[in-house]
């Protein structure tokens, strides 16, 4: 009984350990020191692992990380999804949780103006199993207001961007695919690598380590832009959002998500501006 009381309260909170750009943590450090899970996880490769502490249901909430924008565009990146659901976990499992940061821009004494492809948020089953996927927003350029396909989709195929018509989001896990000389990198899926564009490389797949494309995809399979014709990269997720075109008011796709949960509670256009996050809560 004293058990079960001590554990009705426990809420975990993963973040981005401070991290930003292509690469994930190579620590937790301090930042879960007194929390619910302090001295449960550990990182590998970027990836966090944690050890659950006591078999029952869990609510898992996955939020993907926004895309980069431009100086000039007058919205932020795409948005990243929200994704809720219920899941029954063993105790001393591990849990594989990969925290989507934030897609960038070029910096300023660059000239150039454009954005860069946000990372997708995923909690997967050490046997490669996934759980819940947010898609991470797609990079923007010079926007003047928000469209859907830039925000990251609640179903499990990405999206296609906007003024992109030539180019093709992922599906069915895989990446995000790009008109190789006119576009920026694909977000990357859960099984594949986002496509490569001439200029802008695509986003790892999360089996292949969920790292963001050059140039600055957010890590969690954000397309990189291409830098010399300012092309938006595509968002990570379960599938990964198409790379931006060549065009003025133009953005990457924004990635798919995943939920095989119960209770869901989905939502595709939350995570405004910034990195993402998974919020896990003992239930019962």
């Amino acid at each position: 009984f004293l058990l079960y009381v001590f554990y009705e309260g426990f809420t975990a909170v993963f973040t981005n350990l401070g991290k930003s750009g292509r690469k994930g943590p190579d620590s937790v450090g301090s930042h879960y020191t007194g929390q619910d899970h302090d001295g449960q996880v550990k990182v590998s490769s970027g990836i966090q692992l944690w050890t659950v502490p006591h078999t029952g249901e869990y609510r898992i909430e996955t939020i993907g990380a926004s895309g980069g924008y431009s100086e000039d565009s007058v919205i932020n990146g795409g948005r990243g999804a929200r994704m809720i659901g219920n899941f029954m976990l063993t105790k001393d499992e591990i849990i594989h949780i990969l925290i989507g940061q934030r897609g960038e821009r070029p910096k300023p004494n660059s000239n150039k103006k454009t954005g860069s492809g946000g990372g997708g948020t995923f909690v997967v089953r050490k046997n490669n199993t996934p759980l819940i996927i947010a898609g991470g927003g797609g990079g923007v350029a010079k926007m003047t207001e928000q469209h859907s396909g830039c925000d990251a989709s609640i179903n499990t195929t990405g999206n296609a961007g906007y003024n992109s018509p030539f180019l093709s989001a992922g599906m069915n896990g895989y990446g995000g695919q790009t008109d190789k000389p006119h576009s920026g990198g694909g977000g990357g899926g859960f099984y594949s690598n986002g496509e490569d564009a001439k200029g802008g490389r695509g986003g790892r797949g999360f089996l292949a380590g969920g790292e963001g494309g050059t140039h600055q995809g957010g890590f969690g399979g954000g397309g990189g832009y291409r830098l010399v014709h300012e092309i938006p990269g595509g968002g990570g997720g379960y599938s990964g959002g198409s790379g931006g075109a060549n065009k003025d008011l133009s953005c990457g796709g924004g990635g798919g998500s995943f939920n095989n949960g119960t209770n869901q509670q989905n939502e595709c256009c939350y995570n405004t501006a910034g990195h993402g996050k998974v919020i896990i809560t003992f239930l019962h």
